[in-house]
């Protein structure tokens, strides 16, 4: 059966035949700094280095030949089901963290639009400081408040948010990249967790928006998109200082959620071992080894593939946050 996309972890060595791939959405490495290796097709380095599995590139995969082309500064690559983009903007060029923002959303969101596909289902957020703060504001704030003037302006995201990640950077200017389709999909929410766009005033004046994981059904499979998730219950942050315990909170949210969605979406997976892949963002480069040996200790060696990467988490008193997926691939057929 055709699959709209999948995800795979390949070689390094290898990336040099994805550019003429006509079959790849796109091909992700993670490095210190942000860059497009490509002018068009979405081939780029997150600036996040990889802590464990530093030879591996995140490949997308589609079925079908891809189309590409780059409209507002967005590489973009599509075929009939969905569409991938990539954006990376340098902040130099904008009055603050609030401008690039606007002027990033602005232009995701009348592409997508203009090329018929309206709904983003999933998107990446990263941007250096991101717990810094400017001109009274911590930067991940000022991010929240640029992206919420321009889904107000384009009315989209009131109450049914994207699954979405938000982490910060060594450096790099602001890079987002997203998936979207024709048709949306279903946003799910953490019964643990208050929903991010309903927070209360005190994580600042624009909501974050996100929602906890999206659910997408495509015509012969489903897919799950789990946002970043921490050490928060309700909307407070759990076990300040705390890496372990902080860990343990943040994979019962992702158990949570999973079951949740199993239940109430009737979703083909059980638990945190049946997902295709996990990306874990450690604050500090201490905790890789702590989070490696809790992850082995809980799961054993049923672990789908795991990236450890180094970033910033948006709450300055959250260490580490987790993302993850399940996404059906040719050989799981």
């Amino acid at each position: 059966m055709p699959l709209p996309f999948s995800v795979q972890f390949i070689p390094v060595e290898n990336i040099s035949a994805l550019e003429s791939d006509e079959n790849v959405l796109a091909a992700i490495r993670y490095a210190s700094i942000a860059s497009k290796e490509n002018t068009k097709k979405p081939l780029f380095s997150v600036g996040l280095p990889n802590l464990a599995l530093s030879n591996v590139v995140e490949v997308w995969y589609s079925d079908a030949p891809v189309q590409t082309t780059a409209i507002n500064g967005i590489q973009i690559s599509f075929n009939d089901d969905v569409l991938f983009g990539h954006l990376l903007l340098d902040e130099t060029n904008y009055d603050d963290i609030v401008s690039a923002t606007e002027d990033a959303y602005r232009s995701i969101l009348d592409t997508i639009q203009t090329l018929g596909y309206p709904c983003v289902l999933r998107i990446w957020n990263y941007f250096s400081s991101i717990n810094e703060d400017q001109e009274g504001l911590e930067r991940y704030k000022k991010f929240c408040l640029g992206r919420q003037q321009t889904l107000d302006q384009f009315g989209v995201f009131v109450d049914s948010p994207p699954a979405a990640t938000a982490i910060g950077t060594s450096g790099g200017g602001l890079q987002v990249y997203f998936i979207a389709a024709k048709e949306a999909g279903i946003q799910l929410e953490n019964p643990r967790q208050t929903s991010a766009f309903l927070y209360p005033e005190q994580y600042g004046s624009a909501r974050p928006a996100f929602s906890r994981a999206t659910v997408k059904k495509w015509q012969d499979t489903t897919h799950l998109y789990i946002s970043g998730t921490a050490s928060i219950v309700g909307h407070e942050t759990r076990h300040i200082g705390q890496v372990v315990k902080q860990l343990e909170e943040t994979l019962e949210n992702i158990e949570a959620l999973v079951q949740y969605g199993a239940d109430t979406q009737d979703l083909p997976i059980n638990g945190l071992t049946d997902l295709s892949y996990l990306k874990v963002y450690l604050r500090d480069l201490f905790m890789l080894s702590i989070t490696e040996e809790l992850l082995i200790r809980r799961y054993g060696h049923n672990l789908p593939t795991v990236l450890f990467l180094h970033g910033d988490v948006c709450r300055a008193d959250l260490l580490v946050e987790i993302e993850a997926a399940y996404i059906l691939n040719d050989a799981d057929i």
